[in-house]
């Protein structure tokens, strides 16, 4: 006699579970025409919540010689011309080759820890787009308008949105004057030791 050893709802073919974690940033870039997306921010340069650096992406020889993207580096200071710098892609030609001697320029980004409206959680707002940083930059400074708690957080949000596509696509932002949920105080109060930014882009 074979004894049944298995469950027979194990052997059923099910549509595939998604259980990988979401990732803890947030890139404007990722938002479709016409999207917005809301966030707090929360702390500041000082405290380790807010940085600066530099991305590129990245090429190395895979097994059969040829360079192939193998993903972004990000560093607090300009990287100059590494070694595994990516080359330009030639966007003219359909099947989108790399142009060899060329190689793509490092891009500044600004990060920040925030608070995301739509998913109630922490993130790292990511911004690369020089136009947003420039924006954020003007926003901050009217000290008057728009003021930070004694804790560090933001008593206003930040709307980003985005328009068209391709070499089309313009990003901007909107501030609102918003009181800080207590909510946010007290969850803000329990994490804000633990993160430091610093430790996201070196090592």
């Amino acid at each position: 006699m074979t004894l049944q050893v298995l469950p027979p709802e194990l052997l059923e073919t099910k549509d595939k579970i998604e259980t990988k974690e979401p990732q803890p940033y947030f890139k404007p870039s990722s938002l479709k025409d016409g999207e917005s997306e809301e966030f707090r921010l929360l702390g500041c340069y000082e405290t380790g919540h807010a940085v600066t650096g530099w991305q590129y992406a990245s090429e190395t020889a895979g097994p059969d010689g040829e360079l192939k993207f193998s993903g972004y580096v990000v560093t607090r200071t300009h990287p100059g011309v590494p070694a595994d710098l990516a080359r330009e892609t030639d966007w003219s030609k359909p099947d989108r080759p790399k142009i060899d001697g060329t190689h793509v320029k490092p891009r500044k980004f600004l990060a920040w820890v925030a608070m995301s409206a739509a998913r109630g959680r922490l993130e790292v707002l990511f911004i690369e787009q020089k136009s947003l940083r420039e924006q954020l930059t003007e926003v901050l400074q009217e000290i008057e308008d728009y003021t930070w708690t004694e804790d560090g957080l933001a008593n206003f949000s930040i709307k980003i949105t985005r328009k068209g596509a391709g070499l089309e696509t313009t990003y901007s932002i909107l501030p609102k004057v918003r009181k800080v949920p207590p909510k946010i105080v007290e969850e803000w109060k329990t994490s804000r030791d633990s993160i430091w930014l610093p430790n996201f882009f070196e090592g």
